[in-house]
């Protein structure tokens, strides 16, 4: 009964301002953080303001920062206050907790030496840490006193000051007793990646060699082979690989490290291994392709009965009820779940548990929502169906915990925009409607594919950023060259799009063969690196 009074009171809050009797009856979570977040921008009281966040799950910077601009709270305001003075303000601040709170080492990187001694020498009674670490910015032999202050030091400096100041002033070969010192610390695997993905920075690829085994993630001995691959160093690079495939937790990932030994050696053993993976990624693709196996081990459509269903998906409450159901469920209460959602209007969520009741041995690839997708093209469906799987599983009411929103996952600063370019008011809850998410999304995508022709390419715009995607095509990526585009994938320095892209990539291919236009996925490797038929960035028409 309180959970469906609590859903009653959602109705009013989905199609009017947010009250705050609403959030004081709503279950504690990020579903609830958001709707705090909304709450906080409207036209409310200091005292209202105060209430709300007293609601608040865990720290939310964007809560925070809504908040600070409500209250009359002057602790809080004067924090906020702080963590937002600009660089020429924090010079002129007299309060030294204030200026510690302002003042992060990359941000110092904008004052001259002078001004970081100013600094250094008001912070050195109540923060000696912080006041020597600026007095190290601008030392002569920065790396022998970095190295003498510790590893942590080292590291701090390495993995938070961005990567301009590594390769100017970090882009050395050491020796194999400072290089092992470092890794034995956590922050290392972080160094690696950012040492790994960089072309510049040669010198302390060269050190990476020199590493003796060491408690390493998987990831990071991933990173390793590829860099010992770029030294030729293929026998270290199968030692790095067998290390991260026993250590990786993922199939993905396991697959990962199983097809660039097959890559390496191009022994078809690995090429057979991959075929007997449950998972579909781009590697066991391109594996059951080379060997002539065709991958089935994925669903369509579910039966489903024509009652009508008993939740109400594009509602955020009863999502997040359901999920905190199937997350406390074992295999056989899964199956129950499923019985009891597999109703005509359940058919995401029905599919959502079935492939997890699997152990996603068998995948998810249903094509709801078709009203909205009929006047799409094969190719653009296969794209947005691809995206959708991987943003939202098709759950109409999912919310990140960026507050990404609904089938499509579309934040609300990239809603207000398309709404303005639509000529249109829109309250950020009809993104829950399915429709209209999608709609908004075929407008966003369409401006993408304005500059990017390849689903891979798309994805990483989609998730990471259109400039971000330009960004790294113009560092001379997917060019042609050994192990390409497969290097090229691997070495994006930002994990989630890369994950993503590879991720969405696979679901393409699924997608244009459920729509009977078969693609090769070695055909879209080569493509990559044909920019003619990849993007608009990197051709001279422009």
């Amino acid at each position: 009964m309180r959970f469906l009074y609590l859903c009653i009171l959602l109705s009013t809050l989905l199609h009017a301002e947010v009250t705050l009797s609403a959030l004081e009856s709503h279950p504690n979570g990020h579903i609830r953080n958001f709707h705090i977040w909304q709450f906080l921008h409207q036209d409310i009281t200091p005292e209202q303001a105060d209430a709300a966040y007293c609601l608040v799950d865990g720290y939310n910077s964007k809560i925070f920062n809504a908040y600070a601009k409500k209250t009359n709270n002057r602790a809080i305001k004067e924090q906020y206050r702080c963590s937002t003075l600009d660089i020429t303000e924090v010079l002129n601040e007299n309060n030294v907790s204030c200026v510690n709170r302002a003042l992060s080492l990359k941000k110092t990187l904008k004052l001259t030496s002078q001004q970081r001694l100013h600094l250094a020498h008001k912070l050195r009674s109540d923060y000696p840490k912080k006041s020597k670490h600026l007095t190290l910015i601008d030392s002569k032999r920065l790396v022998l006193d970095l190295l003498e202050e510790g590893p942590e030091t080292f590291l701090l400096f390495f993995n938070s000051l961005g990567a301009a100041y590594r390769q100017n002033n970090l882009n050395i070969k050491l020796s194999s007793e400072r290089i092992n010192e470092l890794a034995k610390h956590k922050a290392f695997n972080k160094a690696v990646k950012y040492i790994v993905t960089d072309p510049k920075m040669h010198r302390m690829q060269e050190a990476l060699l020199l590493l003796q085994p060491h408690d390493f993630n998987d990831q990071t001995y991933f990173f390793l082979a590829l860099n010992a691959l770029k030294f030729k160093a293929t026998k270290k690079a199968m030692f790095y690989l067998e290390i991260a495939q026993k250590k990786a937790y993922y199939q993905m990932d396991k697959d990962k490290a199983l097809f660039w030994k097959y890559l390496i050696t191009k022994n078809g053993d690995f090429l057979t291994q991959l075929t007997q993976s449950s998972d579909i990624n781009i590697y066991t693709l391109y594996a059951n392709e080379h060997t002539g196996n065709d991958v089935t081990n994925y669903f369509i459509h579910l039966p489903l009965k024509k009652q009508p269903s008993t939740i109400d998906l594009k509602n955020p409450y009863h999502w997040q009820h359901v999920l905190d159901e199937i997350r406390s469920s074992d295999e056989e209460k899964l199956k129950q779940l499923q019985e009891k959602y597999s109703h005509q209007d359940d058919e995401v969520l029905s599919a959502f548990i079935y492939a997890k009741s699997t152990k996603y041995k068998t995948h998810n690839y249903i094509m709801p929502y078709k009203d909205a997708t009929k006047e799409l093209s094969n190719d653009d469906k296969a794209i947005l169906y691809a995206l959708a799987k991987q943003e939202s599983h098709f759950i109409p009411s999912a919310i990140s915990r960026s507050y990404a929103l609904g089938v499509m996952q579309l934040m609300p600063f990239l809603v207000k925009a398309l709404a303005k370019q639509k000529n249109e008011k829109i309250r950020l809850e009809e993104m829950f409607e399915p429709k209209k998410n999608i709609d908004y999304a075929k407008t966003h995508l369409q401006y993408l594919q304005k500059y990017l022709y390849h689903p891979l390419f798309i994805a990483y715009a989609y998730n990471g950023g259109i400039g971000f995607t330009k960004r790294h095509l113009l560092k001379g990526n997917f060019s042609k060259g050994s192990f390409e585009p497969f290097l090229s994938m691997e070495l994006i320095a930002n994990s989630e799009s890369r994950e993503y892209g590879k991720k969405v990539l696979a679901n393409y291919v699924i997608y244009k063969k459920i729509l009977n236009e078969q693609i090769r996925i070695t055909s879209l490797f080569e493509m990559l690196t044909q920019p003619a038929h990849t993007d608009r960035f990197r051709t001279k028409d422009l």
